[in-house]
C-alpha cells in the first residue's frame, strides 16, 4: 500500500493506493477534521475506501490523486450545502453571506 497524508486548513486528507489484481491500484481516501488548540480528538467527516467505483489506476501516484481530488470534491459540497443548483452569483454571494434579491429601482417620476 502506498500513502500520502495532505493538510488543507482544519483538515487532514490521508490517500491511499492500494494494490489490485493483476495489475494497478485502487484508490482510498480518508478526511479527518482536526480543530487545533480545543483538545479534542481528530473526527472523521469523510472516508472512501473504493473511490472510482473500485477503477484500477495504472500507478500508485495517479491514484492517491485521484483520491485527494475526490476528498477536496465532497469538502467543498459540504462547506456549502445549499448551493446546489444556484447560479454562480448566487453561489458567490451564499459563500460570503450575502443575499441575492431583486434589485431596487428608483421610483418612476410621474409625468
Amino acid at each position: 500500500m502506498h500513502f500520502v497524508e495532505h493538510h488543507e486548513g482544519d483538515l487532514r486528507i490521508y490517500a491511499g493506493a492500494i494494490e489490485a489484481a493483476p495489475e494497478g491500484y485502487h484508490a482510498a481516501v480518508v478526511v479527518h477534521r482536526v480543530r487545533p488548540g480545543d483538545g479534542a480528538a481528530p473526527q472523521e467527516v469523510f472516508r472512501e475506501d473504493r473511490v472510482c467505483g473500485g477503477y484500477a489506476w495504472p500507478s500508485p501516484e495517479a491514484a492517491m490523486a485521484f483520491a485527494v481530488q475526490r476528498a477536496r470534491s465532497v469538502m467543498r459540497r459540504e462547506a456549502h450545502p445549499h448551493t446546489h443548483g444556484l447560479s454562480d452569483a448566487a453561489k458567490a454571494a451564499a459563500a460570503d453571506g450575502r443575499s441575492v434579491g431583486r434589485r431596487q429601482r428608483p421610483a418612476r417620476l410621474a409625468a
